[in-house]
Parts: C-alpha cells; sequence; structure tokens
C-alpha cells in the first residue's frame, strides 16, 4: 500500500486519530508521512512520531 492508498483507506473508515508507523522503516521516508497527514481529511487527526 503506498502512502496514498493509506490515505484513501483512512478517509473511507474515518477514525478520530491515524498513526503512519511504516515510513522510513520499511519503504518510503518522512515525507511521505507529512504527505499523508496532507492527504487525510482534516477531521481525522494524524500524529507524527519522529
Amino acid at each position: 500500500m503506498n502512502v496514498k492508498e493509506a490515505a484513501s483507506l483512512i478517509n473511507t473508515i474515518e477514525p478520530q486519530i491515524a498513526i503512519p508507523i511504516h515510513y522510513g522503516d520499511v519503504i518510503g521516508n518522512k515525507d511521505d508521512a507529512i504527505l499523508f497527514k496532507k492527504l487525510v481529511k482534516e477531521s481525522i487527526e494524524v500524529k507524527i512520531y519522529i
């Protein structure tokens, strides 16, 4: 699942909080986490831990 697919899934299930955890570990980087936050609905809190 890429960052756009992950954001789409989160927008569909609409949790209160989303925490991206696999960026920079297996695939992706910090920029992917930031893009994820931008793509997720504003009503969903996204917490990025670096």
